[in-house]
């Protein structure tokens, strides 16, 4: 992620520090991400300025992201059948859950045929372990979770030509930071760096 980039988001995610869980629930209310992607109708490729529509290169980063968000909503649909959540907790994770799965929604209208439609298994094996614990063991497995996707959308803008398709991983990124920060706060921490996803986990990645 660029410097800017990450300075930007920072500066949204401090405003809402210091909100607690229910004012920080109020901004994992989803984002108008159909309206933020929506084509003008023509591709738009010129000299001058990148395409709209996705390339061929970005189809295969699109497509990766898909798989990642409904890795992610599966992950949380394991968590929640844990039980055990409070009513708060229970609204806030749902609310996550149905997050990832807008996003993988979105992708999927983008990419037509070329969407996957389905979840990284190994990404999932490996991953679902963390969701079945403790609850404490379950926030900071959703945390890392969370903190992943950012520094793998991160990367994914890095590389993504279309400005459609970077516009709605963008969107998503902003989104997943803000769920980053709500469950460091469920979790009861208050490392400034932990609730602004300052230090990011390694870059996810999903099987051929």
């Amino acid at each position: 992620m660029n410097s800017r980039s990450a300075s930007d988001r920072r500066a949204l995610l401090r405003a809402g520090v210091g909100l607690g869980v229910s004012g920080a629930a109020v901004s994992l209310l989803p984002l108008p991400i159909g309206s933020a992607v929506a084509s003008s109708g023509t591709d738009g490729t010129t000299t001058t300025a990148p395409p709209r529509r996705p390339t061929d290169d970005d189809v295969a980063l699109l497509a990766a992201a898909q798989q990642i968000e409904l890795t992610a909503r599966e992950l949380y649909d394991v968590a929640l059948a844990a039980g055990g959540w409070s009513e708060v907790e229970t609204t806030v994770i749902t609310t996550i859950r149905e997050a990832h799965e807008a996003v993988a929604q979105a992708l999927a209208g983008m990419l037509g045929g070329d969407a996957p439609g389905e979840i990284s298994q190994p990404l999932f094996e490996s991953l679902s372990g963390g969701f079945e614990g403790s609850l404490g063991d379950r926030l900071a497995a959703a945390y890392s979770l969370e903190s992943a996707i950012v520094a793998t959308h991160g990367a994914a803008l890095a590389a993504l030509t279309g400005i459609d398709g970077a516009t709605l991983v963008a969107a998503a990124q902003s989104a997943e930071a803000r769920h980053g920060t709500v469950l460091a706060d469920l979790a009861g921490d208050t490392d400034l760096a932990t609730l602004l996803v300052w230090n990011e986990q390694a870059e996810l990645e999903v099987s051929a």
